[in-house]
């Protein structure tokens, strides 16, 4: 098991990881050449490529600090033969939200809070081979499921890196997973009018988290922080076996704990994706069975006796990383109609974990509940007690469905999608509402012969009021460097999913160079 606790707001204790410079100068040596060298008469070549980015982020409500952040992204393509390939795509990070971190590493598939920088990450290296009616796909790959804008229902294959949820791109914050893909491509049927018809088996086998931020980064869930401190009446004390006069008075720390995932075979994953077009639709069907690739913690308050006479006590309270399985079955389609791309999409999950609102488990009516006497004697005895506080992030049944539209108008391009969380059990309040609705809105618009662009898009959660809206301006100074400037505005209550990162407006600046 591997740990790493971040202090409340204090350093981080980690076990240092080493860093890969080997890595990181081949990867610098294939941005170097940025060309294509090909063996006549074999088929075989190889190409280099990628971006290098560059990120500031000025903040205007008073949020936590985010550094200016530079990314380098190298990929690597080659052929052998005609029947087989590879790819490679390295990522080297430095700067950006990471706080409080112990230095340059290499990032791993076991832990959810890693916040290193410089860091170095293996995004996609697979092997792909081709047969006339089969490929096969071997290694670390980023996988795209579903047809919706923004994070599909069905698409939960791969986790994602929540160190900045909103302005980073969604598709580039997947996390690469070591997996097994086999594509079969099925006869056309033209009485039904089915063509392009393939069935997809995927096998995951290790469980990969998701990175969370930890408690001094900017992005760090507002609705996980617990309250400073934690006041317990005199009558509750003296029921509870320890008779006092005064309340006592509780400071809470927070930390945040890894806990690597099981090396089981059963801890893995296997899914499956039947697709194709029937006339000018285009549909697929989905199943999912593996680990839970969202944010997925248990909360573990512990109660520590300082001194007895007098008595002073303190809770430290650890967000651990938690392993849980889910089912997923679902479908999507799309269809052009009189000008619209019209796209629909539907999942139903099973046993799904959603964040509940910290502050309902330290309330004062849950805190009566707790075994206090029981509590009591495991700390004159221990020092130290465990105090079942209750599950953070509790499973239920939910469906997760979406439709939406976009129209290519006088160079115009709006799109229209209404999202939803319809809960099938009852469930106590959570950070998410019951239902939850989102409407997804953006529009671009692209001038002066396309070198500049416009877009602005949002998202309104109906029932909690809660929405964010992200306008941006591009300029594409050459075909290979793009220089961009946005305003990341957000608002509603704190105990909303998007509305609890209110403090963090902020003006972006950013530059990519491709090459």
């Amino acid at each position: 098991m591997g740990r790493a606790r971040a202090h409340g707001r204090g350093s981080i204790e980690r076990p240092t990881p080493r860093f890969n410079a080997k890595a990181v100068a081949i990867g610098l040596l294939l941005a170097a050449t940025a060309a294509a060298v090909e063996v006549p008469g074999t088929g075989a070549h190889l190409t280099a490529g990628g971006y290098l980015d560059g990120l500031a982020v000025a903040e205007t409500e008073g949020g936590k600090r985010e550094r200016p952040q530079a990314l380098l992204d190298l990929r690597l393509d080659g052929a052998a033969a005609r029947w087989l390939r590879g790819h490679l795509e390295l990522r080297e990070r430095v700067g950006g939200p990471f706080e409080g971190g112990s230095g340059a590493g290499v990032y791993d598939w076991s832990h959810t809070y890693q916040n290193r920088t410089p860091s170095t990450e293996v995004s996609e290296a697979f092997a792909d081979v081709h047969l006339r009616r089969a490929d096969l796909r071997v290694g670390v790959q980023r996988m795209a499921w579903g047809k919706l804008d923004g994070i599909p229902p069905t698409d939960i294959l791969n986790p994602r890196d929540y160190h900045d949820p909103l302005v980073e791109d969604f598709e580039e914050r997947k996390i690469g997973i070591p997996a097994v893909l086999g594509t079969y491509y099925l006869p056309d049927v033209p009485r039904l009018a089915l063509a392009g018809v393939r069935a997809t088996l995927v096998y995951v086998p290790l469980a990969v988290a998701p990175r969370l931020g930890v408690v001094e980064e900017r992005w760090f869930p507002q609705s996980l922080v617990p309250p400073r401190r934690i006041v317990v009446s005199a009558a509750t004390l003296t029921r509870a076996g320890l008779p006092t006069d005064t309340p006592l008075v509780l400071p809470v720390t927070l930390e945040t704990e890894n806990h690597r995932p099981p090396r089981r075979l059963d801890a893995g994953g296997l899914a499956l994706r039947l697709g194709g077009t029937a006339g000018e639709s285009d549909w697929d069907l989905y199943h999912y069975t593996g680990p839970e690739t969202g944010p997925d913690l248990d909360l573990r308050p512990e109660l520590q006796l300082v001194s007895l006479t007098p008595l002073h006590a303190r809770v430290v309270s650890r967000l651990r990383q938690a392993h849980d399985a889910i089912h997923m079955t679902g479908a999507d389609w799309a269809m052009p109609i009189a000008g619209f791309t019209v796209r629909a999409e539907a999942a139903w999950l099973d046993d799904r974990p959603y964040l509940r609102r910290s502050s309902d488990l330290t309330s004062q009516s849950a805190l009566a509940g707790l075994p206090l006497k029981r509590i009591a004697l495991e700390l004159l005895k221990r020092h130290r007690a465990a105090v079942p506080l209750g599950t953070l992030f509790p499973s239920f049944d939910t469906v997760e469905w979406g439709a939406g539209a976009d129209y290519f108008w006088r160079g115009y391009r709006p799109l229209l999608q209404v999202n939803q969380i319809a809960f099938l059990e009852r469930t106590p309040p959570l950070v998410v509402s019951d239902p939850e609705t989102r409407l997804v809105a953006s529009v671009r618009k692209q001038y002066l012969a396309e070198r500049m662009e416009v877009e602005v898009r949002g998202v309104w959660a109906f029932e909690r009021q809660a929405w964010f809206v992200f306008p941006r301006l591009s300029y594409r100074v050459r075909d290979d460097l793009r220089l961009r400037v946005g305003y990341l505005a957000i608002g509603g209550p704190r105990l909303s999913l998007i509305g609890q990162f209110r403090d963090n407006d902020e003006f972006v600046l950013d530059a990519r160079y491709s090459f």
